[in-house]
């Protein structure tokens, strides 16, 4: 038995869309195209791959077995074809880098544009992207590199076939609009420095997002559940809706203030909350001289310190506010 790897490529996608057809749209094929190569696939492999009674395309067992050594061999042909450019010297190509556009152009743009300047024959694009979403998006290959992010407390799905590359650590803090709004300001009050004091505010965050579950997390730990009152992963939009009295939220320092809506950043009493910040590579591209001096050029950007034991890297304006 021979087993074709575009086939398995099929299989992988259907896995990671949840669907036939998101996995058709995704790979530019029609639905019965992919139905009808993963039955050929079926056929070949003589075991059922897809549990068809699910509404969902999900996996049998050997289905998801396949699909396990599939990661296998792409990374072990994606590390031949990297290391076969490797050989030849040049860097060149194109390199296609996934970075949230608000806190990750300050984060990246400068050691691309050095790597772009000394590699004129490499191109280099950036693709907006969520953190939330980077690894999947390298895994599948839409990206050659994305930031990726995680918090203490809240572990990341394992993503196969990955490496991270940290590139800083920053402090993440509360939130809040400066004043309180008309009929109720309390902006000469002392400001409550523990979460708890928080419990009966309203709160801005996505529950599903890494920091959002991180939010829920500490909350649970302060005794108390957040009353969210508007659900967004999108921090720039989170920081409007806290400007203008909304509710409170968690936003780390290296997201910027969004002009026009200024905030207020508590550091709360207790363990510092902290965010990492990492550069995600599939494992078989890390000898691809794009990525290879990409790398290379990171980890030699300066860095600076954020906070009591927080690094980052020294970007040009910085966290602003502060208690």
């Amino acid at each position: 038995m021979v087993l074709d790897i575009r086939k398995l490529v099929l299989l992988r996608e259907v896995q990671a869309r949840g669907s036939i057809a998101a996995a058709a749209e995704a790979l530019n094929y029609t639905r019965s195209a992919v139905s009808q190569q993963l039955s050929a696939l079926e056929a070949e492999t003589g075991a059922q791959l897809l549990d068809r009674r699910s509404k969902r395309a999900a996996l049998t067992a050997a289905g998801r077995l396949l699909v396990e050594h599939t990661e296998h061999i792409l990374a072990g042909l994606e590390t031949a074809e990297s290391d076969l450019l490797a050989a030849t010297g040049r860097v060149c190509g194109e390199l296609r880098v996934g970075v949230p556009f608000h806190e990750g152009p300050a984060l990246l743009v400068p050691a691309l544009t050095r790597v772009r300047e000394a590699h004129p024959e490499l191109r280099i694009t950036l693709q907006s992207i969520t953190a939330g979403s980077s690894r999947e998006a390298v895994r599948l290959g839409q990206v050659d590199l994305a930031i990726a992010v995680g918090y203490d407390g809240v572990p990341e799905p394992l993503t196969p076939g990955l490496y991270e590359e940290p590139v800083a650590d920053d402090r993440v803090r509360l939130v809040t609009a400066p004043e309180q709004g008309p009929g109720g300001d309390r902006s000469h009050d002392p400001l409550p420095a523990t979460l708890a004091d928080y419990a009966d505010r309203s709160w801005v965050l996505d529950p599903h997002s890494g920091l959002g579950r991180l939010a829920l997390h500490v909350c649970a730990g302060a005794g108390f559940v957040p009353d969210v009152v508007a659900r967004t992963s999108d921090l720039q939009a989170t920081l409007g809706l806290v400007a203008l009295g909304w509710g409170v939220s968690l936003v780390p320092d290296l997201v910027p203030d969004r002009p026009g809506f200024p905030v207020r950043r508590i550091a709360l009493d207790g363990p510092e909350l902290i965010r990492h910040v990492s550069l995600v590579v599939r494992r078989g591209a890390l000898s691809s001289p794009g990525v290879a001096v990409t790398l290379s050029e990171v980890r030699r950007q300066p860095r600076t310190r954020s906070g009591r034991g927080v690094t980052t890297p020294a970007i040009e304006g910085g966290p602003v506010s502060s208690r």
